[in-house]
């Protein structure tokens, strides 16, 4: 194998593959370097194992960053319907769920990343596992790239693909960032995103391993921010499901980057149902002489009867049959059940990296750093966040064959 390449490609997961593909087509010499013993291993876990490669309803006010117009210009070269005939190029059929998630038709991601494998290798990419890249040092007639043992490679151009911090035992162990800040890129501080809550609360401590459908909503301040319906999961140490990890971006932020106490989100527990209506059908079986450990029969999974006390008691009512308002306390504490949330759980249970390489220093139309000539980014590395159900791959594959063109 030489050691010297037109493009060397830092990272082989999603959007470092996605680039070398890019770059090889245009008849460049290009390398993938990668720390973990294969290529792609996060990317099998993507979508639960069944590959959520994109979403339908794809937009650049889907997602957040320092940037704006860097996403909306690399989605205007290389959008949803770019990347699915890129897929379909390789001979991936896809499929879409009602929600607007694309899937392969075999819902395995396995067979994602294996197209992609067999471009790479008749496009004739050189590929180094195990190659975790130490520092990226501008040359004469390019990059010189280190390796953690000593190894070194040249490239004319270099393309970092090298992650967030999300599952580091798949590959992301933010080395990218640091790799950027010793270049003289600013970074926006790394925190978890679509990550569980740590919430104090005593009813998560009767419910855990519960699990029902509810919306919540992110509080900052006491003003909502973010709002998802989904499932909600009780556990010993908080909250979690994914109407929980959609609407904890904000709340990581606040709390790990400005170290703010007032991250809360409240929890519609009966979404099925309005306030008025929810009061009207609990006045009818109170009418009907149901006790109170059956109240909430039928709307509610039984272990909730375990909770009523504690949210009539924040509602600031008692449970005695004869309480003037308790009907309407109680729906209000079922529709409106505050949690204080004290902190995240870590890089190991988030899904995504929110932060990174400050993208007002990357070039919107190429995502080549204005600062130093040659370099580019593309990924997670980048601080371009987007939601669960295929926005964040889809931005992997965006970003990475733009970056590939090295434009």
């Amino acid at each position: 194998m030489p050691d010297r390449f037109d493009v060397a490609v830092v990272g082989g997961g999603a959007a470092g593959l996605v680039a070398a593909v890019s770059a090889a087509r245009r008849g460049a010499s290009v390398v993938v370097l990668e720390r973990m013993p294969r290529l792609g291993k996060k990317l099998l876990a993507t979508g639960g194992g069944r590959g959520n490669l994109l979403n339908e309803r794809l937009s650049a006010g889907d997602y957040t960053s320092t940037s704006p117009d860097l996403v909306a210009a690399v989605l205007g070269r290389f959008g949803g319907a770019d990347i699915r005939a890129f897929f379909e190029g390789l001979g991936l059929h896809m499929v879409s769920d009602g929600t607007g998630r694309v899937y392969p038709v075999t819902n395995q991601a396995s067979s994602v990343l294996r197209v992609l494998e067999i471009e790479i290798a008749r496009l004739k990419v050189s590929v180094l596992v195990g190659f975790e890249v130490s520092a990226v040092h501008p040359a004469s007639a390019g990059f010189s790239l280190g390796s953690s043992t000593g190894r070194r490679v040249g490239a004319a151009s270099v393309i970092l693909a090298a992650g967030g911090r999300s599952y580091p035992a798949l590959g992301s162990d933010g080395g990218g960032f640091g790799l950027a800040e010793r270049l003289g890129h600013g970074i926006v501080p790394p925190v978890p995103s679509a990550v569980p809550l740590v919430v104090r609360d005593r009813m998560c401590h009767l419910l855990q391993g519960q699990r029902i459908p509810a919306r919540v909503t992110a509080l900052l301040a006491g003003r909502p921010a973010r709002s998802a319906e989904g499932e909600l999961l009780f556990t010993q140490y908080g909250l979690s499901g994914t109407a929980v990890l959609d609407v904890s971006e904000s709340l990581s932020i606040a709390i790990h980057r400005q170290g703010r106490k007032d991250a809360a989100v409240v929890v519609d527990l009966v979404p099925f149902l309005s306030e008025a209506a929810l009061a009207e059908e609990l006045a009818r079986r109170r009418k009907r002489g149901w006790t109170d450990a059956d109240l909430l029969t039928g709307l509610l999974p039984g272990k909730f009867s375990l909770a009523l006390a504690q949210v009539l008691e924040e509602a600031g009512a008692g449970t005695g049959r004869g309480a003037r308002s308790f009907v309407r306390t109680l729906a209000t504490g079922l529709k409106r059940k505050t949690f204080l949330v004290t902190g995240t759980r870590g890089w190991n249970e988030a899904e995504f990296t929110a932060g990174g390489v400050d993208a007002r220093e990357v070039a919107p139309g190429t995502l080549g750093s204005k600062l130093i000539p040659g370099l580019y980014f593309a990924g997670e590395v980048l601080d371009v966040q987007g939601g669960r159900g295929g926005y964040n791959l889809a931005w992997a594959w965006s970003s990475g064959y733009v970056a590939g063109l090295c434009e």
